[in-house]
C-alpha cells in the first residue's frame, strides 16, 4: 500500500488569484502522470469492497467494510514519517497544511517545558486530541497535552487525522478534531535503524538508534513487540544565523533597525526627563543621543553616563536557543494473545524520558531589596560605601538630595534595571518521565445471526516533570550584599547570613566572581500528573433494512486526572527578583463518567444516481465533577452518487472542558514588552491624562511621563476553578472522486467551518490596557486589572483566564493523487518502476478570534503582525500546499517533497511604522534509500536543499529570533544519513 494522505486547503478571499494559480500549477503537474492512486476515505464498486477487511476508521467506532467516513480524515503512512529525516515527529505532521505549527523543537522563548503539539487548523493545541490506537495518550504536562515525541515513530503503521468536532466519538478536547497514531502489532524479527543528522553550518548534530524486536506466539495466537531508541540533538544558538543574530524593529519608515534590551550589563537607574536637571555629575540634556535619553547607566569602574536609545541597549539573542537540545529514551512493548477463539488479551505499555531546555539571554531584572516595590533597592552609605568604585561614590554624594530625601545615610534608588551577564545564560532545563500502562479484552459475541464486536480497557497514564532553573537574582541576598559596614578596613555585610558577600551592582566590571556566586541561586519545581481510564465498547449490525445493514457501537467511560506541583524553598519563599509573585504548592483534580452511542442507518441503495446513501450519527453524554453535564452529538451524510463519485457531508457539536492547569493553575507572573498610553511619546488625550492621574500617575509627571527603565509591565495570571466548558459547532462538507475512465485518480475536497463558543483565553495585558483606555472607567474589570508604580509607569496587569474568546475557522482542503508506471528505460534493469505523484493543500479563508466581548473581530488568515503573529503567537497562513514526487524501481526509492508557504500581508492592526508584504516560500527536501542487500539498507538525505532562509518579520511580528520559527524553517540546509539492519 502507499501512503494515504489529504490535506486542507483554506483561502483567504484578498489573495484566491494568486492561490489559486499556485494550485492550478501543482495540479496539473500531477494530471500530467497515470497509475498508482492513494485513495482517501473513498469506495470502489461491491466487488472491492467485498475484497477488504473490517476496519475502524478514526473519529468513529463502528465497524466498517470500507474506508468511507463522513468526515475528512487525512492517512499519513509510515514511510512517509520514516524517510522524512526528522527526530522529533512533529517536524514531519507540522509540512502537512492542515496543522499549523505550535509548539515545536525551534520554540525557545515561548516554549515551556518544551511538549510537541499537534494543533489542527491554528484553533490551538489543547483543541486537538491526540490518540494512539483510538485511546488518549500519556501528557507530557499538567495542561494534559500529549508529546509527540513520546510516540515511538519506528512502531507507527499508519497516522489518521481526522478534521472537526470529534467529541462525540472520543470526549473533550476535539474540537478541531484527532490525530490518532496507529501502531504496528504484528512485527516478526529483528529490526535495527541509526540515523545521523547535521546543518549546513556544523551545527545541530543528532544522533537516533532504534530497535524493534517482534515474536509471533508459536501457536499462531498472539505476538509481542518490543522497542527501544535513542536520541541525541544538540542545539543551535540565535547567534548562529545572521537573521536572529540581532533582534530588529522598524523605525518610523518602517526600515527594520537593531534592538535590543534596555536592561543592560553595569546596570541603570531609569529617570523621567522633567526631572533631568535635577540630577548632578553627569549631563542628561545636552548629549549626542541619536534616540531618547532614558536615564542614567553605569560603566567601567561604576562611571555614571546617558543611557541613550538604542546606542547604548543590550543585544540579547545571542545565547538564545534556535534549536532546543533533546536528549530522550524511549521503551515500548506491546502484545495480544487470543485466549480462545471469540478472546483476546492485550497491553501496552510506554515509558519515555526526555530532556530539553529552553535559554535565554542572562537575568535581565529591576533589582529589589527585600520588602521594596519592583526595581526599588535601599542602599545604606551609598555616597561612602569603601566597596564602590569613586566615580560611583561621587555620583551618589552629588545626588544625596535626589536619592536621601530624609538625609538619614539610606539612599532609595528607584527604578532600577540591570542585566546579570556574570550570572551566564538563564538556562531552564526539563526532564519529564511519562509512562503509559494499557490492558484490556477485547473479542466476538455472537447475538442471535449477528456477530458484534466488544471491547474493554484499563489505563494508567503518569507524567513527572521536574524543571531547574539557573542563573537567578535573589532578592534576600541582593539586600543583605548591599548593607555594608568597614571592619577593621574591609568591607563586610553588616547582617552576616547565608555566607554575606558585599556586592556593587553598579558598572560592567565591579560584579566579581565571588559576588555573581553569592547573589545567584537556582531553582527548581516538580509537577506529577496522572491520569486513569477505563472503558467498554461494542458495535455491530442490529438488523436489516432494504438498503443493508444498520450498524452501531455503544460503549461508557471513566476518566480521572490529577497533578500536583511542588516548587522548592527558594521560589516559594518569594525571593526571586524576576518574581512578583512567588508560586505555591498547588493541587487538583476532576473525574467524569461518559456513556456514548453511534448508529449508521443505509437509506437508499442501488438506485439511478444513488449507488447508496447513508445517515449517521453519534451522541456522549459526560458528567464532569468540575463543570456538570453536557451533551455532544454528531450527524453526517455518506452519498455515493456512482462508482467512483461520493459526496459526503458532517454537522457536529463539540466540547472542551477546561484542564486543570486551566482550573487550578498557581497564580503567576510574566513581563512584556507593552505600551503605556500615559506615556508623553503616546500624545494621551486630555480624557486619557484624567485617567492615568485617577490611577496613580504622579501630576508632576502626567505631561512628561516616560516608559521605565524595564521597558515595559508584568503580568499577572492564573488557573480559574469557575471555568465553563468551551462549545464548537463544525460543518464539512465534501467529495471524493475515483473516476474509473482515469485509473489510479482520486480527487478529495472538503469545505470546512468551526465556530467555538465561550473558549477558555487568558485576556492579554496589553488588550486590558487597551480596553481600559478605550473605555476610560476606572472602575471597569480592564482599568482595576492595572497596578502603576509610584512613579506613574504599569507595574503589573492582571490578566486571568475566562471563557470570553470566539474562534472560528474556514477553508478548503484539496487533495489530488496519482502515479505511473515507468518505461523500463528509466529503471533499474531487470526492476520496473513506477512514479507517484501526490498534492495536498489548503485555502484558509478565515481564522477569526473576538478576544473578549465589546472588541473587534480580528482576521488573521494571510496576515501577520499585530494580533497575529509575535513571540508567543503563530502565523496562519491563507494557503499552504505539499507536492510529493516518489520513484522506486527494484532496491532504489528517490522521494522529492515541495512544500510551499503563501505571501503574507500585514495586518491592519500591527503597529504603524511596520509595513510589507511577505512573499511566499518554497522549501525543498530530497530523500533516497536503497536496499543494498536483503537485510541491508541505506539511507541519505537534504532537508531545505536551497538552504532559504526565513523571512525576517522584526522584533514585533517574530519576536527574539525576528521570524516565525515555527512555521519557517530557521536551520536552513541540513543533511541525514543511516543505515538498516533486519533479521
Amino acid at each position: 500500500m502507499h501512503d494515504q494522505e489529504t490535506v486542507g486547503r483554506a483561502v483567504r478571499t484578498l489573495s484566491m488569484r494568486r492561490s489559486l494559480l499556485t494550485a492550478t500549477a501543482l495540479s496539473t503537474a500531477v494530471l500530467m502522470a497515470s497509475g498508482h492512486a492513494i485513495a482517501q476515505s473513498s469506495s470502489g464498486g461491491a466487488d472491492e469492497e467485498e475484497t477488504l477487511e473490517e476496519v475502524v476508521v478514526t473519529g468513529s467506532r463502528l465497524v466498517r467494510q470500507d474506508l468511507v467516513a463522513t468526515s475528512p480524515v487525512l492517512t499519513v503512512g509510515s514511510d512517509t514519517i520514516r524517510s522524512s529525516g526528522n527526530v522529533t515527529l512533529e517536524e514531519t505532521l507540522n509540512e502537512f497544511p492542515q496543522l499549523n505549527p505550535d509548539t515545536t523543537s525551534t520554540t525557545n522563548q515561548s516554549g515551556g517545558s518544551g511538549v510537541l503539539t499537534a494543533d489542527l487548523r491554528g484553533l490551538g493545541a489543547v483543541r486537538t486530541l491526540v490518540l494512539v490506537d483510538g485511546r488518549r495518550f500519556v501528557p507530557g504536562n499538567i495542561d494534559g497535552l500529549a508529546d509527540l515525541a513520546a510516540i515511538p515513530d519506528m512502531l507507527i503503521e499508519r497516522v489518521e487525522i481526522i478534521s472537526g468536532g470529534a467529541s462525540a466519538v472520543y470526549g473533550s478536547d476535539a474540537i478541531a478534531g484527532a490525530v490518532n497514531f496507529i501502531l504496528r502489532d504484528d512485527f516478526e524479527g529483528i529490526e535495527a535503524r541509526y540515523q545521523y543528522g547535521q546543518s549546513d553550518e556544523g551545527d545541530g548534530n543528532s544522533h537516533k538508534v532504534d530497535v524493534l524486536m517482534g515474536m509471533n506466539a508459536n501457536d499462531g495466537r498472539g505476538n509481542i513487540t518490543l522497542q527501544a531508541s535513542y536520541t541525541k540533538r544538540d542545539p543551535v544558538f540565535m547567534g548562529d544565523r545572521a537573521f536572529s543574530a540581532q533582534p530588529l524593529l522598524a523605525d518610523s519608515q518602517g526600515v527594520l533597525q537593531p534592538f535590543g534590551s534596555g536592561n543592560i550589563p553595569g546596570g541603570l537607574i531609569g529617570i523621567n526627563s522633567s526631572l533631568f536637571d535635577q540630577i548632578n555629575g553627569v549631563d542628561l540634556v545636552n548629549t549626542d543621543c541619536p534616540g531618547p535619553v532614558q536615564g542614567v547607566r553605569f560603566g567601567a569602574d561604576g562611571a555614571p553616563a546617558p543611557f541613550c536609545r538604542p546606542t547604548d541597549q543590550f543585544n540579547y539573542a545571542d545565547e538564545n536557543f534556535l534549536l532546543r537540545p533533546l536528549e530522550r529514551w524511549q521503551f515500548t512493548t506491546s502484545g495480544h494473545y487470543e485466549i480462545s477463539d471469540s478472546v483476546e488479551a492485550y497491553g501496552q505499555l510506554f515509558y519515555t524520558k526526555n530532556e530539553n531546555a529552553f535559554q535565554q539571554a542572562p537575568e535581565a531584572v529591576s533589582p529589589t531589596s527585600f520588602g521594596q516595590e519592583n526595581g526599588t533597592l535601599v542602599i545604606p552609605n551609598a555616597d561612602t560605601n569603601p566597596l564602590f568604585p569613586e566615580p560611583l561614590r561621587d555620583f551618589f554624594a552629588a545626588n544625596t538630595d535626589f536619592f536621601d530625601e530624609d538625609g538619614d545615610g539610606v539612599f532609595v534608588v528607584r527604578n532600577t534595571g540591570r542585566r546579570f551577564e556574570e550570572f551566564g545564560p538563564r538556562n531552564v532545563s526539563f526532564v519529564t518521565d511519562s509512562l503509559n500502562m494499557t490492558g484490556g479484552l477485547r473479542g466476538t459475541l455472537d447475538i442471535g445471526e449477528k456477530t458484534w464486536r466488544w471491547d474493554s480497557f484499563y489505563q494508567y497514564q503518569r507524567a513527572d516533570v521536574n524543571t531547574n532553573r539557573t542563573g537567578l537574582l535573589s532578592r534576600s541576598r541582593t539586600t543583605l550584599g548591599l548593607d555594608v559596614v568597614v571592619v577593621d578596613g574591609v568591607p563586610q555585610c553588616r547582617i552576616d547570613l547565608l555566607n554575606c558577600v558585599p556586592v556593587n551592582l553598579f558598572g560592567t566590571d565591579t560584579l566579581t566572581p565571588e559576588m555573581s556566586d553569592f547573589l545567584s541561586v537556582s531553582t527548581s519545581q516538580r509537577d506529577e500528573f496522572t491520569r486513569q481510564v477505563a472503558g467498554a465498547s461494542i458495535a455491530g449490525d442490529l438488523f436489516e433494512l432494504p438498503a443493508g445493514a444498520i450498524s452501531s457501537a455503544f460503549g461508557v467511560e471513566w476518566r480521572k486526572e490529577t497533578f500536583d506541583t511542588v516548587p522548592d524553598e527558594i521560589a516559594l519563599s518569594g525571593d526571586l527578583a524576576s518574581q512578583a509573585v512567588a508560586p505555591i504548592i498547588n493541587s487538583g483534580q476532576f473525574d467524569l463518567f461518559e456513556l456514548f452511542a453511534e448508529v449508521r442507518v443505509p437509506l437508499l441503495a442501488d438506485m439511478p444516481g444513488v449507488e447508496s446513501l447513508a445517515l449517521e450519527g453519534a451522541v456522549r453524554y459526560s458528567d464532569y465533577s468540575t463543570i456538570g453535564g453536557v451533551v455532544t452529538w454528531k450527524s453526517g451524510l455518506d452519498w455515493l452518487i456512482t462508482e467512483g463519485v461520493r459526496a459526503r457531508a458532517s454537522y457536529s457539536r463539540a466540547i472542551r472542558a477546561p484542564n486543570l492547569n486551566e482550573l487550578f493553575a498557581a497564580p503567576t507572573t510574566g513581563f512584556i514588552g507593552g505600551v503605556d498610553p500615559c506615556v508623553a511619546a503616546n500624545n494621551p488625550s486630555q480624557a486619557v491624562k484624567d485617567l492615568c492621574l485617577q490611577q496613580g500617575v504622579p501630576a508632576e509627571v502626567i505631561d512628561t511621563l516616560d516608559v521605565g527603565a524595564s521597558q515595559g509591565f508584568f503580568t499577572f495570571s492564573g488557573g480559574n476553578p469557575n471555568l465553563d466548558e468551551e462549545q464548537s459547532d463544525t460543518l464539512t462538507v465534501g467529495a471524493v472522486f475515483t473516476p474509473a475512465a482515469v485509473p489510479g485518480l482520486s480527487v478529495t475536497i472538503d469545505y470546512f467551518d468551526i465556530k467555538v463558543d465561550d473558549a477558555v483565553a487568558q485576556v492579554g495585558a496589553q488588550l486590558l490596557v487597551d480596553t481600559c483606555f478605550a473605555n476610560l472607567d476606572i472602575n471597569s474589570t480592564a482599568c482595576q486589572s492595572i497596578t502603576r508604580l509610584s512613579t506613574g509607569n504599569i507595574d503589573e496587569v492582571a490578566a486571568p483566564l475566562l471563557n470570553v474568546a470566539r474562534r472560528q475557522v474556514r477553508g478548503v482542503d484539496l487533495m489530488v493523487n496519482y502515479g505511473l508506471d515507468l518505461p523500463d528505460a528509466i529503471a533499474l534493469p531487470g526492476e520496473g518502476a513506477t512514479l507517484d505523484l501526490r498534492m495536498v493543500s489548503t485555502w484558509q479563508f478565515e481564522d477569526t478570534t473576538v478576544p473578549i466581548e465589546g472588541q473587534a473581530e480580528i482576521d488573521c488568515a494571510g496576515f501577520y503582525g499585530g494580533p497575529c503573529s509575535n513571540d508567543g503567537t503563530r502565523i496562519t497562513p491563507d494557503f499552504r500546499a505539499m507536492f510529493t514526487a516518489a520513484y522506486s524501481s527494484g532496491p532504489l526509492q528517490l522521494r522529492n517533497e515541495l512544500r510551499y508557504i503563501g505571501d503574507l500581508e500585514l495586518s491592519e492592526l500591527a503597529f504603524p511604522n511596520e509595513n510589507g508584504t511577505v512573499g511566499s516560500e518554497i522549501y525543498w527536501d530530497l530523500t533516497v534509500n536503497y536496499q543494498l542487500m536483503d537485510n541491508v539498507g541505506l539511507f541519505a538525505g537534504v532537508n531545505n536543499l536551497l538552504d532559504n532562509d526565513p523571512p525576517v518579520l522584526g522584533f514585533r511580528a517574530g519576536g527574539d529570533a525576528n521570524t516565525n520559527v515555527q512555521l519557517y524553517d530557521p536551520i536552513g540546509r541540513r543533511f541525514f544519513f543511516g543505515a538498516t539492519l533486519s533479521f
